[in-house]
């Protein structure tokens, strides 16, 4: 294939070139366009060093006119990778980082479109199929799917980037290659039950039980203690003290030994207000006895509301384990190897808790599971930041505690976790930057675009300045999951498989008369009854 001469290197500094381009080559160039790359000479686009032997490619970052030459423009050059030179002139093999610079004068030429195919249709890598390489429409964007996996992943962008549906494809297709996968994903706003009709189970309200057995100290102590946090230790004190006791006491039934507080042992409700009423009767200062009442008090509370009926049921004691985890982890999987936790009807007071008895138990199976047995686990979380937030007001709460140690030890134990939000500023920065491969969709918050730029590698921050003009289904993928840095159009999703995500349709819905009241009635009998 024939190479096109647009130009020589002039400057270089690091892994950027400053290059002088020949503006008649570059106007022929798009009048003699064939393929979908007419575009290759704009921003964006991708040109490569001759080298001799070795071709380096590079992405258009900038352009501007040279005053007084009319004939040229000069345009920054991001060097990204190098490959061999095979028998027909394009790439024969390719490979991240730079190992030789060029010198001023060296030639510059466009990428072809064997060039792109070769470097982001790699052949040698499980990877999935997401979408085409701007600007062509026929290079294939591959991402790897075990290096992605293996180093956590972060979707950012903005509410109408397309955010959803990227993340919905890129499960499907991550599913199509590993059909008996192991994923859990949190749906704080019930938009994926319809995204996975034949692969996912989904889990509400109404069949996720959750024995409420399952719940360590500090998770007892955010359901049950309502205190300043002052009084919030000594409130503590006394629910360590008595769930110890509960949990010891049937545990001596069973014959067992090693009991703590947060040992996952089935006890009784009326073992435990047995022992709250056998603690508070042994008190020498009656000024004492109302903190074991209030305790006592939140506990009945909860039990009795019909709304924490899928947590705080006592039928739940004799629950098993081994069954709730199955379930939750799709082992066996059974054809649907993805666990959506729809948590749109849970309470806001006791959702935390709930994202933090999920989290823990997929953590901690993965600890304990023997290494030679271990099974990978993918834990997607939508709206990332309500649970690993930057900043805080108060106490750390234990939602983020246990995701904070799934981003920084999980993939140790084979957990994996992708992080999504729109608001990457205020998402922890920890957890961020444990991410190693980042989707990025358009942002047009400053301060979204600035965490961007100090978390994407140096190589792709030519790309953030590109993040706002994105358009929707468009991002930014770069990290170990990327073969290269590279902008991409993510392919279009069968509507059926699409999360229920679609802005409302304002000038319709409010053209139509209503003759009655019905649904207000209908939604306040759905209200009344937590359905």
């Amino acid at each position: 294939m024939e190479q096109v001469d647009v130009g020589a290197i002039v400057d270089i500094n690091g892994s950027r070139a400053i290059c002088r381009l020949d503006l008649p080559a570059l106007v022929r160039r798009r009048q003699d366009a064939t393929t979908s790359l007419e575009a290759a000479s704009s921003v964006g686009g991708y040109v490569k060093v001759d080298m001799g032997g070795t071709w380096l490619l590079g992405t258009i970052t900038r352009i501007e006119a040279v005053p007084g030459t009319p004939d040229a423009v000069v345009a920054e050059v991001d060097l990204i990778g190098e490959g061999d030179r095979g028998a027909d002139g394009n790439y024969s093999s390719f490979r991240r980082g730079v190992t030789l610079y060029p010198h001023p004068g060296d030639r510059l030429y466009l990428a072809t479109l064997a060039d792109l195919q070769r470097v982001y249709s790699p052949e040698d890598e499980p990877h999935i199929e997401i979408g085409t390489v701007y600007p062509s429409s026929e290079v294939r964007a591959s991402v790897l799917m075990d290096r992605l996996l293996s180093r956590h992943f972060a979707v950012l962008g903005a509410t109408g980037s397309g955010k959803s549906t990227t993340v919905a494809l890129m499960l499907h297709r991550i599913i199509d290659a590993a059909p008996e996968g192991h994923i859990v994903m949190l749906d704080p706003h019930g938009e994926y039950s319809s995204a996975f009709p034949t692969v996912g189970r989904v889990f509400n309200v109404d069949n996720l039980h959750i024995p409420y057995w399952l719940m360590n100290l500090q998770e007892h102590c955010e359901a049950f203690i309502h205190t300043e946090e002052e009084s919030a230790a000594i409130d503590a004190g006394i629910m360590a003290k008595c769930l110890f006791a509960a949990r010891s006491r049937s545990e001596a039934r069973g014959g067992g030994s090693k009991v703590t507080a947060d040992s996952p042992i089935p006890y009784a409700l009326g073992d435990l207000l047995e022992t709250i009423d056998s603690e508070m009767g042994r008190l020498d200062k009656a000024t004492d006895a109302y903190r074991y009442a209030r305790l006592k008090a939140n506990i009945q509370q909860l039990f009795a509301d019909r709304r924490y009926r899928f947590i705080f049921n006592n039928e739940y004691r004799t629950h098993s384990m081994v069954d709730f985890i199955s379930d939750l982890l799709r082992v066996p999987a059974k054809g649907q190897p993805i666990s959506i936790i729809d948590l749109a009807g849970v309470p806001s007071e006791i959702v935390d808790v709930v994202v933090s008895i999920l989290t823990r138990l997929i953590l901690e199976y993965a600890i304990w599971s023997p290494r030679e047995d271990r099974i990978p686990i993918l834990l997607v979380c939508e709206e990332a930041q309500r649970y690993l937030p930057a900043a805080h007001t108060g106490l750390v709460m234990s939602a983020e505690r246990q995701l904070g140690r799934i981003a920084r030890e999980g993939r140790k134990y084979g957990v994996s976790l992708g992080i999504i939000t729109q608001r990457p500023s205020e998402l922890s920065e920890t957890a961020l930057s444990q991410c190693g491969t980042i989707f990025a969709m358009r942002l047009n918050n400053l301060n979204d675009q600035a965490r961007i730029r100090d978390t994407l590698p140096e190589g792709a921050r030519g790309f953030v300045d590109l993040i706002p003009a994105l358009q929707s289904r468009e991002c930014i993928v770069s990290g170990e999951g990327a073969p290269v840095s590279m902008r991409v159009r993510i392919d279009t999703l069968e509507a059926e498989l699409r999360p229920a995500s679609d802005d409302p349709p304002f000038q319709r819905l409010w053209g139509e008369r209503r003759a009655d009241n019905a649904q207000v009635e209908q939604t306040v009998r759905r209200w009344r009854g937590e359905s």
